[in-house]
């Protein structure tokens, strides 16, 4: 839906705003404020034929974003590199829809 966006959400036991997202209704309107200097390069990543991302843990999910974004844009031929890590494989966030967006890419 456009002027909207799905969040993935991490809940720490001591986290106050992961446990205040956590105890909203799934759908639930939550306001956010766009931070300009904390956007380094948005989609489409003008000028770039490769990009890498390098994360960990939670960092995924920024990642994930801009990788769905790309993988689903017709004509987008960006090549992309993922260089994810956690401490374990059962850690993995998202782990089947990297799958999926793999076999989407075609190699991309």
């Amino acid at each position: 839906q456009k002027g909207s966006f799905d969040l993935m959400v991490k809940v720490y036991e001591q986290g106050v705003v992961s446990q205040w997202l956590h105890s909203r209704q799934i759908g639930a309107m939550v306001g956010f404020k766009h931070i300009l200097f904390n956007i380094k390069a948005p989609y489409p990543f003008e000028g770039k034929k490769k990009i890498n991302m390098i994360c960990g843990g939670t960092g995924i999910t920024p990642m994930y974003q801009a990788l769905h974004k790309i993988v689903n844009t017709p004509g987008d031929s960006l090549e992309v590199v993922v260089l994810y890590g956690n401490k374990n494989v059962k850690d993995i966030l998202l782990r089947e829809e990297l799958a999926k967006a793999v076999e989407q890419s075609g190699g991309q």
